[in-house]
C-alpha cells in the first residue's frame, strides 16, 4: 500500500481542498477539469477511502478528507525540506516541532501556515519543520493545557499554536483575532437579540464555548444558544439539514474551501472575537521567533494557495531505503520482492531528480555517499510518514464509515410484507455492524437514483432501474390488489379484472407514487379509462378513506391484513397479476463499495431470495 500512494496525488488532493470549486484548483494546476477529477477518483480508490461526496454541482470532504488533509500536507513539507536539504549537501541543524490545536486545518490557516514554511525553507535552509495535529475530539475535551506534553527531544524546538490561555511561565505571541460569524443559507440580517431563532454552537475547544456563551450572556440571547454534539468539518451537512439554522462559528473555521459555498457570514454585532496565538515551549530559539513573525504577517495579508510540487515518489523512497538497509541492489530487490533492475531504475531516477549520485559500488555491495547519508534519516522519516498514513487508513475507514443512508420507494404500510422483508435485512445490518448509523429515505423511483448518483444516499431499492447504474435485482415486488371499503361488496370476490378495477371509485397518490404508477400504466396500456376520485400523495391517507366511505385503493393485500382480519376493508387480487415491477438495490459505480454497503447489499438480496 506504502508504494500505490502517489504523493502528486496528494499534492493535487490538498489543492484542491483549499479551492472553492475544482474548477478553480484545475485552473491553478493548468490541467483539465476531467484530468484532475480522475486523479482524485484514482486517489480514493488507491487508498480504499471514500474522500468527497457531491452536494448538487459542488463536492463537500467528508471527514476522511481531513484526516488525510493533515497526513499528506505534513508529508508534502517534509518532501520539499529533504530534496532542499539533500540539493544542498546540508544536514538539518535545527528540528521545530508546531504542535497546532486549531479545530480547523483547511482554509485560512492552513495556507498561511504552509507559505511560512515556504519562506522559511529559503530564509532558514537547516531548520526542518514537524507538525503535531490535535484530533477534534481531543480538543474539543481538552482543558487550557492540551498541548502540554513530554517534549519529543530536548534539543528540539517547540511551538504551540491554537486559543491558548495565558500561563505565568510560557506568556503566548497574539497572532490573529478572528471574529465570530452567524453563519445561514438565507442571505438575510439577524439581529442577534430580537430574533427567536435558536443558535447552534457546535462542538468546539471549551475556551470557544465559554467565550460565545459569556458574549451571549452579556448581550442578552443566552437563552437561545442550542448547542450540537457536531464537528465543525460537518457544516456543509449539517446546513443542509438544518436550513433555516443560524450557526455561531468563528470566521476561520469557513474559509474559502471545499464545501463552504452558498453561505452567507454575518459579523456578530456587538463582535465577538477570539485570538489565535503562539507559544514557545524552551528552549526559546530565534529561528522560532522568525517562524512566528513570518505566520502572523501571512495572516495579515491575502489568502493565498501554496501549490506543492513533490520531486520525489514512494516508490524512490521505499527502493532507497531498503537499498540502504541491506547494502545492495539485489537485496533489497528480493525485500521488496521486485526485480533488481526495478530497484535500480527507482535509485536512479531519485538520484537524478536530488541531481546527487546516492550510492558508489564497492567490492563489499552499495556504499552510501555523501547525499546518500544525508538522504537516508529524512527518507526513513518520510517512509514512516507514508506507513503511518497507509496503517491508519483501515481504522480511519472504519471511523468515517459508520453511517449508512439507503433509499426506498414509500413504503406501502408498517404491516406490508416488503416493509418486513426490509426491516429483516436492516435487522440483519444493526447485528453485524451495531456502531453503524443507519439512515433510511423514502423517496420517488427517479429521486431516489439522483440521490445515489450525488453520493446522499450509499443505496437504494428501487423499483425500475434508469440508466446503466450497477444494480443487485432483488426479485419482483408483491402482487396488487383492490383494497375496498365493505360497502362495494367485493368481500366475497377471489379476482377482479384490471377493467372491472378501473370502473371502482378509486383514491389513488400521483403518479411519482410507484404502486399506484403501475396501475395506471396498466391501465393506459389497454386504454382503460381509470376513475379516480381522489389523488391522495400519502397511502396511509388513501387506506383511511377506504376505510370511512365506499372508496377503494390499489396496494398489496398484506398492507392491511389487520384491518381485512377485522372487517373495515377487503383485499381482492388484481387478476392480471399485476405488481409494482421488479425491485433491485442501486449503488454508485465510481468506487468500490464499503465493507458495511456490500454487507447491505447482501442482507437484502439474502431476504427476498428467502
Amino acid at each position: 500500500m506504502v508504494n500505490q500512494i502517489d504523493l502528486r496525488q496528494l499534492a493535487s488532493f490538498v489543492l484542491a481542498c483549499q479551492n472553492p470549486t475544482i474548477s478553480e484548483t484545475a485552473r491553478e494546476l493548468g490541467i483539465s477539469v476531467s484530468t484532475l477529477s480522475v486523479s482524485l477518483h484514482t486517489l480514493e480508490r488507491n487508498l480504499g477511502l471514500k474522500l468527497f461526496q457531491r452536494k448538487g454541482r459542488f463536492l463537500s470532504p467528508l471527514p476522511a478528507a481531513f484526516w488525510l488533509f493533515q497526513h499528506a500536507t505534513a508529508l508534502l513539507h517534509a518532501e520539499s525540506f529533504t530534496v532542499t536539504s539533500v540539493a544542498r549537501l546540508a544536514e538539518p541543524e535545527l528540528r521545530i516541532h508546531l504542535r497546532l490545536s486549531l479545530m480547523f486545518t483547511m482554509g485560512r490557516f492552513s495556507r498561511a501556515i504552509a507559505r511560512t514554511l515556504d519562506a522559511m525553507r529559503r530564509a532558514q535552509p537547516a531548520v526542518q519543520y514537524d507538525f503535531t495535529f490535535l484530533t477534534a475530539d481531543q480538543i474539543a475535551h481538552s482543558g487550557q493545557d492540551a498541548l502540554t506534553g513530554p517534549p519529543l527531544d530536548v534539543a528540539d524546538c517547540h511551538v504551540d499554536i491554537g486559543y491558548l490561555d495565558e500561563v505565568a511561565q510560557a506568556p503566548t505571541i497574539p497572532l490573529y483575532d478572528e471574529q465570530w460569524v452567524a453563519l445561514k443559507l438565507i442571505e438575510a440580517p439577524t439581529d442577534l437579540r430580537q430574533s427567536r431563532q435558536p443558535l447552534v454552537v457546535l462542538r468546539m475547544q471549551r475556551v470557544l464555548v465559554d467565550a460565545v456563551s459569556a458574549h451571549a450572556q452579556r448581550q442578552g440571547f443566552a437563552n437561545r444558544l442550542s448547542f450540537l454534539d457536531e464537528q465543525p468539518i460537518d457544516l456543509p451537512d449539517l446546513m443542509a439539514r438544518m436550513p433555516g439554522s443560524t450557526f455561531l462559528v468563528p470566521q476561520t473555521m469557513l474559509g474559502e474551501r471545499l464545501g463552504m459555498v452558498q453561505q452567507h457570514a454575518q459579523p456578530l454585532d456587538p463582535p465577538l472575537h477570539s485570538r489565535i496565538s503562539a507559544r514557545l515551549a524552551a528552549p526559546h530559539r530565534d529561528e522560532a521567533m522568525a517562524f512566528i513573525g513570518r505566520l502572523k504577517e501571512e495572516l495579515a495579508g491575502p489568502a493565498e494557495n501554496p501549490i506543492f510540487a513533490p520531486t520525489l515518489t514512494a516508490r524512490q523512497i521505499c527502493y532507497f531505503n531498503a537499498t540502504a538497509r541491506s547494502g545492495g541492489l539485489t537485496a533489497a530487490a528480493r525485500a521488496a520482492n521486485v526485480t533488481q533492475p526495478t530497484v535500480s531504475l527507482q535509485i536512479k531516477g531519485l538520484e537524478v531528480a536530488l541531481g546527487q549520485k546516492l550510492f558508489e559500488r564497492s567490492p563489499s555491495g552499495m556504499r552510501p555517499t555523501r547525499a546518500g547519508r544525508l538522504l537516508a534519516p529524512l527518507s526513513l522519516d518520510l517512509e514512516a510518514r507514508l506507513s503511518d498514513i497507509s496503517n491508519n487508513l483501515r481504522s480511519i475507514a472504519a471511523s468515517t464509515r459508520h453511517s449508512l443512508a439507503i433509499g426506498f420507494l414509500p413504503s406501502s404500510g408498517h404491516d406490508s410484507a416488503m416493509t418486513a422483508l426490509l426491516c429483516d435485512a436492516l435487522t440483519t445490518l444493526r447485528h453485524d455492524f451495531p456502531d453503524c448509523r443507519l439512515t433510511i429515505i423514502e423517496d420517488t423511483n427517479a429521486a431516489l437514483h439522483d440521490a445515489v448518483r450525488s453520493g446522499d444516499l450509499n443505496l437504494a431499492v428501487v423499483g425500475s432501474v434508469i440508466g446503466t447504474m450497477p444494480r443487485v435485482k432483488l426479485g419482483p415486488s408483491e402482487l396488487l390488489s383492490i383494497i375496498a371499503h365493505p360497502s362495494l361488496g367485493l368481500g366475497g370476490r377471489k379476482k377482479i379484472s384490471l377493467a372491472e378495477a378501473c370502473a371502482l371509485p378509486l383514491v389513488l397518490g400521483p403518479r411519482f407514487l410507484s404502486i399506484h404508477a403501475a396501475f395506471a400504466t396498466a391501465a393506459a396500456d389497454l386504454r382503460l379509462p381509470v376513475n379516480q376520485v381522489v389523488e391522495a400523495g400519502s397511502i396511509p391517507i388513501a387506506i383511511a378513506m377506504a376505510r370511512r366511505s365506499p372508496l377503494c385503493t390499489v396496494l398489496p393485500a398484506s398492507s392491511v391484513r389487520r384491518d381485512v382480519a377485522e372487517k373495515r376493508l377487503t383485499s381482492t387480487p388484481i387478476a392480471e397479476g399485476l405488481s409494482a415491477g421488479n425491485l433491485s438495490v442501486i449503488f454508485s459505480g465510481e468506487r468500490e463499495l464499503w465493507p458495511v454497503e456490500r454487507a447491505a447489499v447482501r442482507a437484502l438480496a439474502a431476504v427476498f431470495k428467502a
